[in-house]
Formats: C-alpha cells, structure tokens, sequence
C-alpha cells in the first residue's frame, strides 16, 4: 500500500505537468482560427453590393478605355440603339411635363395671389384721408375708389373660383407623372445593367479570343482557357438575357407610355383653358361700363394717358424729392438772411398783409430766385379734377420782427421774399401767350391780379419756372400772379 501511494504522488505531480505543457500548444490554433474568422470577414465585405459594384468598375474601366481608342472591338445592337434613343426622349418628356405643370400651378398661384394684392393696396391708396369730401372736390378719385373695391371683390371671387382647378393639377397632372417617372427610373435602371453586360460580354470575348488564336500557348495558357471560356459563355448568357428582354419589353412599354401620357396633357389642356377663360370673364364683367376693351388695351391707356396730363411734370417740380441742401449752407444762408431781415421793415409789412390776404404757400416767392416751400402741389389727372383740386397750401411770410427773433433762436428762418419787379418795366415784343388758372387766387397785393379757377390770362412776362411770379392780364386788369395756380391753355 505504501509503495501504491507513492507511486500515485509521483504520477499526479507528471499528469498536472502535462496538462501544463498541453495548454500552450492549443494557442496556436486559436489564433489560426482568429485569422480564418478575419479573412471570412474580409471576403464578406468585398461581397457588398457596394463594393461589388466598385470591383466590377475597375475592371470595365481597361476594356472602356481601349474600345474608345479603337484597339478593343465594341458590340453594336442597331434595334436596342433604336429602342434605347425613343426611351430617351420619353424620359425627357416626362420630365418636361412636370416640370411645366409645376411651373404652370405656381404661376396661377402667384396670378390670382398678385391680383388679390393689388386690389388691397389700390384700397389702401386711395382711402381719403380724414374726414375729406372726396366725392364732390375730386369726383374721378371717387369714381376710381369704387372701381378699387369692385376689383377686389372680381379678383377673391377669381381666386376662389380657379382654387379647385389648382388642386386638379396637383391630383390629375403633378401626382400621376411622378408616378410614371418612378417607372421610367426602373426601366432605366435595367439600360444601364444591360449595358455593363454588354461590356463584360465584349471584354470577356475579346479576352477569349485573343488566348483561342494564340499559336504557341504555354501549360499555364491551356489551363486559363477553360476559365476564360467559362467566363465568356457566362457573360454571354447574361448579356443576351437582358438584351432580348428589353427589346421585347420596350415596344409594349412604349404603347402602354402613349395611352397613360395622352390623356395627361388632354387633361392639362382643358385646365390651361379654364383658368384662360374664367379669368377672362372676370375680368371682361368688371371692365364693362368702365373701359372700352373691343380694341385690346390700346384704348385704355390712351385714356389713361389723357387723364394722366401733367401730372407727372408736377411730381417732378416737387422740391422734397430734391437732394437736401448741406446743413453748413443751410446755416450760412440763414445767419445771412437773418441780418437782412432786422433791418428790412417793408419784407415785414408785406409779409403781414399776404398772411391776412390768404396767399397759398404753394405759391412762389416774389421776384423768383429765392422761394420755399412746405408742401408738395395737389396732383391733378384731368381739367376737371384740376379745377375741383385745392390750390397748394398758403405761404405765410413772417413780419421782420418775428423773423429776426425766429432767425436768433433757431438759426433757421425761411428767406425773405424778393422785390417785386416794378410794375411800370414794359416786356418785350413778343407773340401773345395764355395760361388757364387751375385754383382761385385773391390778389395779395396792389400789384397783384385776381382770378378765378377756369379763367384764361394773357402772358405778359414770365420765367422759365413754374416756382416763380409772372405777369399777366386777365378781365382789363394786368399784375402779378403765382405760376403755379396756372397751366399752359
């Protein structure tokens, strides 16, 4: 028993030794099977489509370069090119009809969106001012006032008229091409594989050739024909599977094409001519009785024009919408005209006697060169809304006394008027010229001539301003009048 025991304590110390020296020797083949596990995964990412269709570029890309040089024979299919070039242009056809039904939606839109706009801010234009009777001192901008409102109730009833046929172009043209398109992109999509097939096909077959005519082939040679030949009889097949499909697939897709497009650009036809017509037919209702448009828009802008008159010479004339004079000048002027007007009492009381006769400050001052003025003249579109317009706002020259005070604190007192010309310097010959008056005017002076609003005067001096005095003579009674309270007769 003992020499069992013994010779059992000897044996576990050796099993334990083993098992020790047998652990090391499984590491090796953990690792061997880490390395196989990461080339596994390396082929499997190499297996991607991605990386699949990359591998398969570059080795198209030899064979592309050299068919385009010419030293590589390229495959030609004169039906598939045929059928290839009509899918082409119902390709860009349907993208052309969205595109211009999308551009048409957004035109109505913008159209119906716009003359809403427009009838808003005509409102808000010609919208009187205060309390201001504009029916009876300007009765052609009341007239237009309710022409503004009546235009903007045509143009919501319009925009809530054409807003179904909007939605339709959306539900009947927009929503249906894009369908088509996704189809067109499917369709396209097998052109392309069809045409990598046929270059693999042709790479392939030149490849096969080239090792087939070789005279002297070597072992190696023998043993890479079997596989070249496998790879062309493999391309093959596949070029011709996708070729033959779509030459037989295209001319059904071609006469399903037509019958789905046709009624689209019918259905677009119709709704281009009913937003044509509905529009015209607003806007013929609000014209009549107000425009005479049996002649196009050539008799609307002439008249128009004619009630336009000098409107915008007048609006031209307006001191405000001239640069600012320079605040050094402005101070210069000022101090100077300040001095004068201390000692220059006969400005003063002429001043005073034009501030209690009411002279309209529109009105120039006297003498021409030097003038101010505070507000801009009343716009008038015809004879008669000139003649119903208010003169231009009064002029109200200081004495010399406020003046000069006004002129110390503020160091910006208006100019003092000049002298009138001497009532007894006679023109120069020269043809009789005639103004009408546009506003009543009270003399504000002895030398000064009344009339009234529709009055023709005789000119008997004038300037080239209108910011000026003239002279003229009207009902035997000859003197000075404010060139802005006439026109031209």
């Amino acid at each position: 028993m003992t020499s069992f025991w013994l010779s059992t304590a000897h044996r576990r110390p050796r099993a334990r030794l083993s098992r020790s020296r047998a652990h090391p020797s499984s590491h090796p083949r953990q690792q061997q099977q880490q390395q196989q596990q990461q080339q596994q995964q390396q082929q499997s990412a190499l297996t991607t489509p991605v990386m699949r269709g990359i591998t398969k570029a570059l080795s198209r890309a030899p064979h592309l370069v050299t068919s385009r040089v010419g030293m590589a024979k390229a495959s030609q299919d004169a039906e598939f090119n045929t059928l290839s070039g009509k899918f082409a242009v119902v390709e860009q056809s349907s993208e052309k009809l969205l595109k211009d039904a999308i551009a048409f939606r957004e035109a109505v839109k913008n159209m119906l969106m716009a003359g809403a706009n427009f009838g808003v801010g005509f409102s808000t234009l010609f919208q009187p001012i205060g309390p201001e009777d504009i029916e009876r001192k300007h009765p052609n901008a009341f007239k237009t006032m309710l022409n503004v409102s009546q235009y903007q109730t045509a143009m919501e009833e319009l925009r809530e008229t054409l807003t179904p046929e909007i939605e339709l172009v959306e539900s009947r043209i927009v929503g249906p091409i894009k369908d088509f398109i996704n189809v067109v992109k499917a369709v396209r999509k097998n052109i392309t594989k069809r045409d990598h097939k046929l270059i693999d096909f042709d790479r392939h077959s030149n490849a096969f050739s080239k090792l087939k005519d070789k005279r002297d082939k070597t072992l190696k040679d023998e043993q890479n024909l079997f596989k070249v030949e496998q790879d062309y009889e493999a391309a093959s097949a596949d070029y011709e599977y996708f070729n033959n499909a779509l030459k037989t697939d295209l001319p059904t897709f071609f006469d399903m094409a037509a019958r789905f497009i046709t009624p689209l650009y019918e259905s677009f036809y119709y709704v281009q001519l009913n937003v044509h017509y509905l529009t015209s037919e607003t806007l013929q209702t609000f014209a009549q009785g107000k425009y005479d448009i049996s002649d196009g828009a050539a008799p609307v802008e002439s008249a128009y024009a004619d009630q336009l008159g000098d409107a915008l010479e007048r609006l031209e004339a307006l001191s405000i919408r001239k640069p600012a004079m320079a605040s050094a000048r402005v101070l210069g002027t000022t101090q100077r005209q300040s001095s004068i007007l201390s000692t220059s009492t006969s400005a003063g009381s002429s001043g005073a006697s034009s501030a209690a006769t009411g002279l309209a400050a529109g009105a120039p001052s006297r003498g021409g060169s030097l003038y101010t003025r505070n507000t801009a003249l009343p716009s008038s579109s015809s004879s008669s809304s000139s003649t119903a317009a208010l003169p231009p706002p009064a002029y109200t020259p200081s004495t010399a006394g406020t003046s000069a005070a006004a002129a110390a604190s503020t160091k910006r007192a208006p100019p003092p008027p000049p002298t009138k010309p001497k009532p007894g310097a006679a023109p120069a010959e020269k043809p009789k010229e005639y103004v009408v008056a546009l506003y009543d005017y009270v003399a504000a002076a002895s030398t000064d001539v009344s009339f009234k609003a529709g009055d023709q005067i005789e000119i008997v001096n004038r300037t080239e301003s209108t910011q000026d005095w003239w002279t003229g003579r009207v009902n035997g009674q000859e003197g000075l009048f404010p060139a802005n309270y006439v026109k031209d007769a």
